[in-house]
């Protein structure tokens, strides 16, 4: 078992983050928006004017309190006031459907939704739908427009320490029973200060947000870890490599974080259009939400002259490891364990497994959800005794206490009695000079698993399936072979991930012979 020297104090509400910087640094930026650049005192006026407003308008400590937004200034002077209030905030991302947006509402049970429509043109066309709708005004981020409380709705307990619940993030729940992780104060306040403290963010600092703040990695990783250092935060709506390119060659932004994709597409653009990232001043790269490819990882490095430290966390608790900053190691690789982290790595004899064994990570503390709301089954399913979360995901340590990934057990594809990692697979498929991305997945046929790949080349390269799987068997044992592959365009996902469960799917749909 691995563990590290506990955290610094941390806030009792998420919103005493901004509020500090605005009576200290009233001046300073804050935000870089598409609406314009705001100061922590312009903003921390609004959080106080806007909670009052929502308190005006029913909201109260322990409710859930749904923005349906894209990010926007709008959108973060919603979530600090709703967290003002111990309220729950919720951050759904706009471009999801009406349908996906009635089902967490009511399974939520939400005192009120609220549509940043200044924020996303998304928002707004939901917003058009509906009446009765309540408006709320300020002069800094214009208008968002409520439904009125609902009277159904019932207050959650409120705990007058940080362990009050802050976010209500959804991991899923667009069919059957929603996944709704609780995430305290002390729980996202400790993401925000791990990642300050491994990137040594300060005040000088501007961190460009790409990540939808819906998501750990924009809102906890991204925004609050701003709002901790006080650093500047620029905020853009959906990616665009032509306003990243230009922030990052500004010297506005100093340091990026986002999922390995979007860094696939930010190189994509560059190398297109003769772009020297090299000439901005990005003193620090991390990646974390999907497995880094070797080749990826030294394209980022080689574009931008420095290293990219990578990270593992997940929605119901992150961080767990991260790389340090200047530290250059193999691309699966996630580093070593946060302080306060403990990890164990789990045998399928339920014994600790050794070092350079696989288990399954089991991890707690500071930043561990406080389950998942309304739904005590999925919350067993994962929970360990003694407060460990099982994460499904497949790891070994190494002689150093840096953690590696080699899969999750439920992607792991068993073919003819063989494990098969989809994570080694695609390894050595983004190592080929031609693969961009890909992404392997198992199918069932009777009997059997059979191993599907999907590929996405880079711009301009050429490739046929049957020569990416020559080049496999030059690499791998003959078990591990894709019995396909496909090459195309991979869906991405609202977070920049490549979508897994819809290449599952198309996979199943069309099987072959084994």
């Amino acid at each position: 078992m691995t563990t590290t020297t506990a955290p610094l104090e941390l806030p009792r509400r998420v919103s005493e983050l901004p509020l500090r910087w605005s009576a200290e640094t009233p001046d300073a930026i804050a935000y870089d928006t598409r609406s314009g650049r705001f100061t922590w005192g312009e903003v921390g006026a609004a959080i106080t004017r806007t909670a009052a407003r929502l308190t005006a308008l029913g909201v109260r400590p322990g409710d859930r309190v749904m923005v349906i937004s894209e990010n926007g200034i709008g959108t973060v002077v919603l979530f600090f006031a709703i967290t003002h209030l111990d309220a729950w905030a919720s951050i759904v991302n706009a471009r999801m459907s009406e349908r996906e947006i009635a089902t967490m509402r009511d399974f939520a049970g939400v005192r009120t939704v609220i549509y940043a429509v200044d924020d996303s043109p998304a928002a707004a066309r939901h917003a058009a739908a509906l009446a009765d709708l309540q408006s709320i005004e300020d002069p800094l981020f214009g208008r968002a427009l409520a439904t009125p409380a609902d009277a159904a709705s019932v207050a959650e307990p409120v705990q007058a320490s940080n362990d009050q619940i802050a976010v209500l993030t959804f991991t899923s729940g667009t069919t059957g029973a929603p996944k709704a992780v609780m995430l305290s104060h002390r729980a996202v306040s400790y993401t925000a200060y791990s990642q300050c403290l491994s990137r040594h963010l300060t005040p000088g600092d501007g961190i460009y947000i790409v990540s939808p703040l819906s998501h750990s990695i924009g809102l906890s990783s991204n925004l609050l870890a701003a709002a901790m250092a006080g650093a500047k935060a620029i905020l853009a709506t959906g990616f665009d490599p032509a306003h990243m390119t230009r922030s990052i060659l500004d010297g506005d932004a100093t340091f990026l974080v986002a999922v390995p994709q979007l860094f696939s597409r930010l190189l994509d653009y560059a190398e297109a259009q003769r772009i020297d990232l090299r000439q901005g001043h990005v003193r620090a790269l991390a990646c974390g939400g999907a497995a880094l490819d070797p080749t990826l990882k030294q394209r980022i490095q080689a574009a931008f002259g420095v290293a990219i430290g990578n990270g593992y966390g997940a929605t119901e608790m992150v961080p767990v490891c991260r790389v340090p900053d200047g530290v250059d190691v193999e691309a699966n690789v996630v580093g070593v364990a946060q302080p306060g982290v403990e990890i164990r790595l789990m045998g399928n004899d339920g014994t600790d497994a050794a070092e350079g064994e696989t288990g399954e990570i089991w991890v707690r503390g500071p930043s561990l959800m406080s389950g998942y709301y309304r739904n005590p089954q999925a919350t067993a399913e994962v929970m360990r005794p003694g407060g460990w979360l099982a994460t499904g995901d497949l790891g070994q340590r190494d002689a150093d206490g840096h953690y590696r990934i080699v899969g999750r057990l439920k992607e792991l594809i068993i073919r003819s009695g063989f494990n098969v990692y989809p994570i080694e697979v695609e390894s050595v498929l983004g190592s080929h000079p031609a693969v961009g991305q890909s992404a392997v997945v198992g199918r069932d046929v009777p009997g059997n698993e059979e191993v599907v790949a999907f590929v996405q080349l880079l711009p301009g390269r050429q490739a046929t399936a049957e020569e990416l799987t020559t080049y496999l068997r030059d690499q791998l044992a003959p078990y591990k072979i894709p019995v396909e592959i496909r090459i195309g365009e991979l869906p991405i996902g609202p977070t920049g991930k490549i979508m897994k469960s819809a290449l599952k799917r198309e996979a199943q749909n069309t099987p072959l012979a084994s």
